[in-house]
């Protein structure tokens, strides 16, 4: 037994649900293995909360019976092929599938790469017993290096591309020679894989702490521009690394925003708000033809993260920014947040950490002044419309909407302050626009 599966036995063994699953799986006559991550991780001393289990036959009545009686929560993956999930307190999930091949050791050589190609036996769990490994995948381990387990691992299901510079990019580990050619040979293939497939993988690659390296092998694999399409006419390979590498640095750790993280659940994985920001800042540098079609037809984003990484394409008025420094009082600070709705929080994080353009302390700021003078998800208008459609004297709704975002614009330089002050300067306003030229 390898130094650390010790634990992994040690952390079944305590665990009351998981002991009464290995006693049920022990006392069945199908066969069971731990394999995969959860396996991997153990070996890396790394934190895990999911593991993957296959059975030789069909775990589901087993695992049914099981989730019931230590009330967690079971639902399918993928019911044709009999995968399904158990969601443990503790955000602990356990995946069960069948058997893929009519053996252990080809099912290991069915997976994606080595160092997941390994498995423990839950029929005879012990520290005595030998770890399953076909691949070699133990070796690849102790050397940081990532190799497929055969020629058609890529082929056979092309999202494995990513995933492989996934793991490279959040393991620190470095793609085998013959594996990154293969990478190479394959790329053209990642079109064949579902949107919401690669989204899912972008979104662990962009939160990753090596995100330059990992758009790096984006680019040196050819991934990058047949799920992109091709770069536009400005593309800069160098300089986009590097700019990707400044902001990458400044959004570790997840101290850089004072903001509430924009998030989309996908397949019980998250958008950060610095995977945002970084897929967002790569997408603005590379200049894809079609953006839309990109982000809704290709990788399937919610609408939510669709329109925020579109708001982060366009650039910031910077005459109206400039004004930030300067301006003085919670509901001017307010206003002026408001100018660069929808989005203008994150729009504010996002420039102050990209381009400088604000202090994130003074972003923190403005954005306390936001929140505190919002109703109803908005900022009261000093005076109301009606009062303005009089003054109009029966005009459009839309040239009150612009009389009274002209008003708001008036407080942000600090010509108004009060109602009064501001039905005299829409008075005045109205009057010398009626004067004969």
């Amino acid at each position: 037994m390898l130094s650390g599966m010790s634990n992994l036995i040690q952390f079944f063994t305590d665990h009351p649900d998981l002991k009464l699953l290995i006693s049920r799986i022990q006392a069945s006559s199908d066969d069971f293995w731990l394999v995969g991550g959860c396996i991997r991780n153990t070996l890396l001393k790394l934190p895990q909360n999911d593991i993957d289990i296959c059975c030789s036959g069909d775990p589901t009545p087993l695992i049914q019976s099981w989730a019931r009686d230590v009330s967690a929560h079971w639902f399918w993956l993928d019911e044709k092929r009999l995968q399904s999930r158990v969601l443990l307190p503790g955000e602990l999930y356990l995946d069960f599938t069948p058997l893929r091949a009519p053996a252990i050791v080809e099912d290991l050589q069915l997976r994606d790469f080595t160092i997941n190609a390994l498995a423990l036996s839950l029929k005879q769990l012990s520290s005595n017993q030998d770890l399953l490994d076909p691949t070699g995948g133990v070796d690849n381990l102790k050397n940081s290096q990532l190799a497929i387990c055969s020629p058609t691992s890529c082929t056979d299901d092309p999202l494995r591309m990513l995933k492989g510079i996934r793991h490279a990019v959040t393991l620190s580990f470095t793609l085998e020679p013959d594996t990154f050619k293969e990478l190479c040979r394959s790329a053209h293939l990642i079109i064949n894989s579902a949107g919401e497939r690669i989204r899912d993988e972008l979104a662990k690659i962009f939160a990753a702490d090596e995100i330059t390296r990992g758009v790096e092998l984006l680019l040196d694999t050819g991934l990058l521009p047949f799920i992109f399409g091709p770069p536009g006419e400005s593309w800069n390979r160098k300089t986009a690394v590097a700019d990707l590498e400044h902001l990458s640095i400044v959004t570790q750790g997840g101290e850089f925003s004072p903001l509430a993280e924009p998030t989309a659940t996908v397949n019980s994985e998250q958008f950060s708000t610095r995977a945002v920001f970084l897929l967002a800042r790569l997408i603005k540098l590379y200049a894809p033809e079609n953006l839309v079609e990109l982000l809704h037809s290709r990788l399937r984003f919610s609408r939510y993260l669709r329109r925020l990484i579109e708001e982060l394409q366009s650039p910031p008025n910077l005459e109206l920014l400039s004004l930030a420094t300067g301006i003085v009082g919670q509901r001017r600070e307010a206003l002026f947040v408001e100018q660069f709705e929808p989005f203008a929080e994150q729009k504010m994080v996002y420039w102050s950490l990209s381009d400088g353009l604000l202090s994130l302390a003074r972003v923190g700021e403005l954005q306390q002044s936001f929140a505190a003078e919002q109703k109803s998800g908005r900022i009261p208008d000093l005076i109301n419309g009606k009062l303005v459609a009089a003054l109009l004297d029966g005009t459009s709704n839309v040239q009150i909407g612009e009389w009274l975002q002209k008003i708001k614009l008036a407080e942000i330089n600090g010509e108004i302050s009060t109602e009064s002050e501001a039905e005299k300067w829409l008075k005045n306003k109205l009057s010398f626009d009626k004067k004969p030229i």
